[in-house]
């Protein structure tokens, strides 16, 4: 998969252009802060579809 076809990418950028504060967990790079709290990808993508900013 490239970074392109990611979709913890879009993710990332739809809630970014949303507003949120987005960054890779530097304790886990496999984890996402997001507006301070710490997530998984999965949670990640979720919070995008939820507030409508992905298609699921």
């Amino acid at each position: 998969m490239t970074d392109a076809d990611d979709p913890n990418r879009e993710a990332v950028e739809a809630l970014i252009a949303a507003g949120y504060m987005v960054e890779r967990f530097d304790e886990d790079p496999a984890l996402w802060r997001v507006n301070r709290e710490v997530m998984t990808g999965a949670e990640l993508l979720d919070e995008a579809q939820r507030m409508g900013l992905m298609d699921e």
